[in-house]
């Protein structure tokens, strides 16, 4: 990702994320502390509450001991009985658990009668009968005070249960805010690295690792002198090389109608040529010579490369000391990568290179992993000013009408760009066959 703005909103983000998590770390912390003070103070009141209820009984059963007076031990009970229910109402205000909760409510229930069962035995001690007091104490007594000790027990281990169960809640509520922190600072991570530009192979006319092509590859721009040859040897019945045909005669060639051309003696017959839409090619000529600016050399260009069945055409045009060519216009390539391709020095090992060395029409075949490719020479009255270089497809590279079409296009090309500027024609001429 390069845009600067989304990368400064990635890494808001990000921030306002881990401020986030830190946020609710932090609050679930605190309320796991909370929970474990609490369950700590609840156990406290707990056995708080069970030793006044032990007391209550102890200070109860004082009724009717021998030389113990009535009074205290009433006062004794009185404030003890209200200490139990205080304590009581505590918990059960500070349960969370239902058990716990309807545990309190059967220990208050107890209390409740163990507080009229207390009435009624202060009654009997008070009119001197200690007999019946000590029953209802001794039986009574101890059963609701046991059964309120056993619910505060049950009602504590309620608690510790519902409050161990808030923790590992608040724990995981923990873990899941680092888990989606985390998550979010790799993507963030992720999408803030450059992104690797997919690797793209120099086209076939200027990739060193193709060097130049060999003299077979290399098809020079036809001299007159050739055509007369060629017609010469025609008519004294000589069967001409392909290498003598000039462009038309190429043309001429495949637009015979059944490929009409008979072969040579001794030869095996070739396989049929594909026919070449000559007709768009004048079309295109045509509408190359009103050209008057650049600007509309664009879409011409993506018209040559249809007919040339080219994955793309680059224009490269020497600088005024014809040391160097630069791209100038480019179809079918990617901005970036011509960006990337800079200049091809006279001296370079590749097929454009050749190309404007040589002045001739250079080609470098195609294989299973890449293209051919075709570079055409500009040449003017002044010399090479440049090559057309196109990077065909289906080992058109191969096919004779289409290096004709070839050598057209850069013909035509060659008018509108005109004579270097800064050399002279003949310097020109001298360098272009040195």
């Amino acid at each position: 990702m390069k845009s600067r703005s989304a990368r400064l909103a990635l890494l808001v983000l990000f921030v306002l994320a881990l401020g986030v998590t830190a946020y609710l770390f932090r609050k679930g912390e605190i309320a796991r502390r909370a929970e474990t003070a609490a369950a700590d103070v609840f156990n406290a009141q707990a056995r708080s509450t069970s030793r006044s209820i032990l007391e209550l009984r102890a200070a109860q059963q004082a009724y009717v001991a021998t030389g113990q007076g009535e009074d205290f031990w009433a006062a004794r009970v009185t404030s003890t009985l209200a200490t139990v229910k205080e304590g009581l109402t505590t918990l059960r205000g500070a349960a969370i658990s239902a058990d716990a909760q309807a545990a309190l409510d059967a220990a208050a229930g107890s209390i409740q009668d163990f507080a009229q069962m207390d009435a009624r035995a202060r009654t009997y001690v008070r009119g001197n009968q200690n007999i019946l007091a000590s029953d209802m104490i001794f039986s009574n007594g101890n059963e609701l005070t046991d059964a309120a000790v056993g619910a505060l027990e049950k009602a504590a281990s309620a608690e510790q249960v519902a409050r161990a169960a808030s923790n590992e809640t608040l724990a995981s509520r923990q873990s899941f805010a680092l888990v989606a922190a985390a998550a979010a600072a790799g993507l963030v991570v992720l999408l803030l690295l450059p992104a690797g530009e997919p690797e793209m192979l120099a086209p076939a006319f200027m990739d060193p690792r193709k060097p130049a092509p060999s003299a077979s590859h290399a098809r020079r721009v036809p001299a007159p002198a050739a055509k007369d040859e060629s017609s010469a040897a025609r008519k004294a019945g000589q069967p001409a090389t392909a290498g003598d045909a000039s462009p038309g005669e190429v043309a001429a060639a495949v637009a015979a109608p059944d490929g009409a051309a008979a072969p040579a003696a001794g030869r095996s017959p070739s396989p049929p040529v594909p026919a070449f839409n000559f007709t768009a090619m004048a079309a295109l000529c045509t509408d190359l010579s009103r050209v008057d600016d650049t600007m509309a050399l664009p879409p011409l260009l993506e018209r040559a490369a249809a007919l040339l069945d080219a994955a793309g055409i680059i224009l490269w045009i020497a600088d005024p000391d014809g040391r160097e060519l630069n791209p100038v216009l480019a179809q079918g390539y990617p901005q970036h990568l011509v960006n990337r391709l800079g200049t091809i020095p006279r001296s370079a090992e590749n097929a454009t290179a050749a190309a404007f060395r040589t002045a001739t029409l250079q080609t470098v075949y195609g294989d299973g992993g890449s293209n051919g490719a075709i570079a055409a020479p500009l040449v003017t009255c002044g010399g090479c000013v440049g090559v057309m270089a196109a990077e065909v497809r289906g080992d058109t590279e191969k096919l004779d009408a289409n290096l004709a079409a070839a050598t057209i296009l850069a013909a035509q090309l060659a008018a509108l760009v005109g004579p270097p500027a800064g050399r002279p024609a003949d310097a020109s001429i001298e360098a272009a066959n040195a």
